[in-house]
């Protein structure tokens, strides 16, 4: 896989900024759908964050690569400590590959991420989680925790 020099990822980041300051949405459609993954996942989370959002409704398979890229870049550098934002963002991209309805690309990110990431156990629960659809684990509060440790007394005063 070839590496992207910087200059090339800068130039495509330009592009973004710039359609999206002058409401060129057809020609920012249009490259980002020539953009491969790896392109993709070069660019900084601060243009693609706002990118996919404003995609979602309009475009949701864009979206759906921007969201997955912006997840594989956190999972990809083995940033631990961002993986709640990585299962964040696989999550919306779940979500927008259904609403464009291209399951069979998004069984192909999921058999693509169990294949390369399997070791990244921090990661890989939520993940699994999100793929097959479970509902989110919700930490009682710790006030609930409390009284479920200790039994009310019955009888007496």
């Amino acid at each position: 896989m070839r590496k992207l020099c910087r200059r090339q990822r800068r130039a495509l980041s330009s592009q973004i900024e710039l359609w999206l300051e002058k409401k060129e949405n057809d020609r920012l459609v249009s490259r980002l759908r020539r953009a491969n993954d790896e392109e993709l996942e070069g660019l900084s989370h601060y243009r693609t964050e706002p990118l996919a959002q404003k995609l979602e409704r309009s475009h949701p398979d864009i979206s759906a690569r921007v969201y997955r890229a912006l997840c594989m870049r956190i999972v990809n550098a083995g940033k631990s400590k961002y993986y709640d934002a990585a299962l964040d963002n696989i999550d919306h991209a779940k979500k927008c590959y259904a609403k464009a309805g291209l399951k069979a690309e998004w069984e192909a990110v999921v058999a693509d991420v169990r294949k390369r990431h399997f070791r990244k156990k921090g990661f890989m629960a939520g993940f699994e989680d999100i793929a097959s659809g479970s509902p989110k684990h919700v930490e009682p509060p710790f006030l609930e925790r409390a009284k479920a440790r200790w039994p009310r007394k019955s009888g007496g005063r």
